[in-house]
């Protein structure tokens, strides 16, 4: 494994700045099909062919980041055409309906339409933070848009408040909507992300980590993959959000990107479809406000706590085993159950979902009886099932196997006389450390690779700024980071067995102790924050703890 994955990411890599070169020559088709009129009290509204709902989560967030994050989406030539925002505030925030309101009324004007949510707090069985307000905002988003023949053309997109899109990324998924829509209502749009804004002001460690993570979501975004996992930004079909009750709201579901896609995956039986989408999602790292030393320092301990956030994900490995389980139990109680069941049956609900999408009609044969016939499910996907395993121990339990794997063999061979080592065990030893060899040399070529990938996606961010005139603003806030090697080039890359260590391997090590305790993770933000990071509050580890608030409370956690 310790060859597989950096073996695939390289391909994966490749792969991409190939198809993202090419998707960057495609000319936008800027006409858009339209039906019937939407009305409202006002006038009427075009409705367009899709409708992109934009959630922005958004708490305690300065008025800056949120403007510029606006201000780039407005700058979108179909903006004024089909993207509907809705600002997904917190009730926890002072005059948050304040601040929602002001920015309404200042950018409502370059969008079709624009709203904000406030998430009430302290309601029973949920935990503050991103899932939540977007479960929120969505379900708002599905009330104001009852209509059922339409929300088969109404694509919702998550993304951090902090998140740079272009306009391409929604011209993909258009294109992508009306041009497979057999299976358009049961879609996922995936992004890769890129480290691009401020990437010349952490620290060398926060560097190759995040350069690491970025590998991991782009690890299964490669031509015919059929498991693409999101990591911040993606887009799904309001009718797949419906079906799946929309967003998990409980304190498990602190890794909303994974947690949803594999609420999806199971709710469709491994069937979900994903499209990759050829244009990166901008990001920032997280990063410290203060300089020299204490501000090296600092940056460092606001990664590692961002790091013990995303390990504290590998809860949704446990909820993959759950709802891999149910769904079995559902296909065995299906496969037995009467064909004269109304729709509405008990443990049918899938039913009336591929009956509503029209896969029926390519699933049942005629039936020339009056009686009405419940359509078996699609099979489970077994290989797509297998993968998603692989894929959650990658990423929740390799890291620290691999820590375990080196530190043990390294102490052993090191205080083991070697003559007294078996001859089969040197042997494995000796194979294993080809192994890691080879591997770390994958890496290498990785990060090579990644620092094309970046930047062609700076040049191609850059020149969309200079055409909507924003190219200075962006310039003066985080910048353009246009070099991945500040210093000595691949040398800084070669250090990264030491940032996988310190925001791999320990915060994932540290978070699946934590969860022998608490399922919570709560994160803590004072007066300090700005300076201090984020606080982990760990002292009520196995008690009732109170609700997780958000990771982006704090300034330096800027990546989502």
């Amino acid at each position: 494994m310790s060859i597989a994955f950096p073996a695939r990411v390289c391909w994966s890599m490749l792969d991409m700045n190939r198809r993202m070169k090419e998707a960057a020559t495609v000319m936008p088709n800027t006409r858009r099909r339209r039906v019937a009129s939407l009305k409202n009290e006002d006038d009427e509204k075009p409705f367009p062919v899709p409708l992109f709902v934009i959630i922005l989560p958004a708490y305690k967030e300065d008025n800056t980041t949120l403007e510029t994050t606006l201000r780039v989406l407005a700058s979108h030539p179909q903006a004024r055409l089909c993207y509907h925002v809705y600002l997904a505030m917190e009730e926890g925030e002072e005059k948050s309906d304040l601040k929602a309101a002001s920015l309404v009324s200042t950018f409502s004007s370059m969008f079709y339409n624009m709203s904000y949510t406030i998430h009430p707090s302290g309601i029973d069985g949920e935990a503050q933070g991103k899932s939540s307000n977007e479960s929120w905002a969505a379900k708002q988003a599905c009330r104001d848009y009852p209509d059922a023949s339409r929300k088969r053309d109404i694509v919702i997109t998550v993304m951090d408040a902090d998140t740079h899109l272009s306009s391409r990324y929604f011209q993909q998924i258009a294109r992508l909507h009306t041009d497979c829509a057999e299976t358009s209502e049961t879609t996922m749009y995936v992004p890769p992300l890129v480290f691009d804004r401020n990437l010349h002001r952490v620290p060398l460690f926060v560097r190759t980590a995040d350069m690491m993570w970025c590998g991991a979501g782009l690890s299964s975004l490669y031509s015919g993959s059929t498991i693409c996992i999101p990591t911040s930004v993606y887009s799904l079909p309001m009718a797949l959000v419906e079906e799946v009750s929309g967003w998990d709201t409980g304190p498990g579901a602190i890794g909303e990107d994974l947690h949803m896609y594999l609420k999806c995956f199971f709710a469709l039986s491994g069937n979900l479809n994903v499209q990759i989408v050829y244009s990166a999602a901008s990001q920032c790292n997280v990063q410290s406000d203060l300089v020299g030393i204490r501000g090296y320092v600092d940056g460092i301990a606001a990664r590692y706590k961002q790091a013990l956030r995303h390990m504290w994900g590998s809860l949704d490995t446990g909820f993959a085993v759950r709802e891999t389980l149910n769904m079995l139990e559902r296909h065995r109680t299906a496969e037995t159950m009467s064909p004269n069941l109304p729709l509405s049956a008990p443990n049918a609900n899938w039913t009336a979902f591929y009956t509503s999408t029209g896969l029926h009609k390519s699933l049942v044969p005629k039936q020339e009886t009056a009686a009405p016939y419940k359509p078996p499910p699609k099979p489970v996907h077994m290989t797509n099932l297998l993968t998603i395993f692989h894929r959650l121990f990658e990423a929740h339990f390799l890291p620290t196997h691999l820590a375990l794997i080196l530190t043990t063999t390294g102490l052993y061979s090191l205080v083991h006389p070697g003559f007294l080592i078996p001859h089969f065990l040197r042997w494995c030893l000796d194979f294993a450390g080809w192994c890691r060899l080879l591997g770390f040399t994958l890496m290498m070529c990785y990060f090579y690779l990644y620092a094309k990938y970046h930047h062609f996606c700076v040049e191609l961010r850059q020149e969309e700024m200079r055409r909507a005139g924003l190219w200075e603003d962006i310039a003066e806030q985080d910048g353009f980071s246009m070099k991945v090697f500040q210093v000595t080039g691949l040398l800084e890359c070669a250090l990264f067995p030491i940032g996988g260590f310190i925001f791999g391997a320990i915060p994932a090590l540290q978070a699946v102790i934590s969860h022998l305790f608490t399922e919570r993770l709560t994160y803590v933000s004072d007066e300090a924050g700005h300076e201090d990071g984020i606080r982990v509050d760990r002292a009520h580890m196995g008690s009732d703890m109170s609700a997780i608030a958000w990771s982006a409370l704090d300034a330096q956690d800027r990546s989502g």
